[in-house]
């Protein structure tokens, strides 16, 4: 049987748990919507760096 401070501390660990879940998939789903909107629209994600004069 678990004391008051260890059920407080498992629902603390839930709850960052399924925050970091959450913040992981819309992280993950604005990231393919993104590659998405790139491979229909041709747009680079950075230019091309140059080295030497221009």
């Amino acid at each position: 049987m678990l004391t008051a401070p260890a059920y407080t501390l498992l629902l603390l660990g839930v709850i960052v748990g399924l925050g970091a879940a959450f913040v992981w998939m819309f992280w993950e789903f604005e990231q393919s919507r993104l590659r998405r909107h790139r491979a229909r629209f041709g747009v680079l994600a950075k230019p091309p760096r140059r080295n030497g004069p221009r």
